[in-house]
């Protein structure tokens, strides 16, 4: 069970490389899509209405929920199956989730904290591959073979 959970505690590690790039995508787009709505609007006024109203971090907002909740919880729970052998993988493995739930709390918390946010997720990222990179370096463990079964 646990040589199950590692190889899928590895494609999930890779998945979330991927999808931490796609959400930086998405931020990006988010924010100079504001910037294009501040543009459109003609007075002061309007233009704080626009931006208030805007939907253009939804798509970044919907995949962080995604990532931060529920992806976290079954990536804690794949790293507490596979319980590794190496400790510092099995360390990151576990404070990996902490750190998407930590990701998720950030932007609520005001603007010198929030500014964490983007920090955090080029510590989870880094994390997330290094992780990735060192479990693809395994070699599964092969069957013990004896002397014996050979002839058999």
């Amino acid at each position: 069970m646990r040589a199950g959970a590692r190889s899928v505690m590895k494609w999930f590690a890779g998945l979330y490389v991927i999808l931490i790039i796609v959400q930086v995508f998405l931020a990006g787009e988010g924010i100079f899509g504001l910037n294009n709505i501040k543009h459109d609007c003609t007075t002061t006024k309007i233009a704080n209405e626009c931006l208030g109203n805007s939907k253009t971090l939804d798509p970044h907002r919907a995949l962080g929920f995604f990532l931060t909740l529920p992806g976290a919880l079954l990536f804690l729970i794949v790293a507490l199956l596979a319980w590794h052998g190496n400790k510092r993988i099995r360390t990151v493995s576990i404070v990996l989730p902490i750190l998407l739930f930590i990701q998720m709390i950030l932007p609520g918390l005001g603007r010198w904290v929030a500014a964490l946010h983007p920090v955090n997720a080029i510590l989870v990222l880094g994390l997330f591959a290094w992780l990735f990179v060192q479990l693809r370096r395994e070699t599964p463990a092969e069957p013990a073979s004896t002397p014996g079964a050979a002839l058999a």
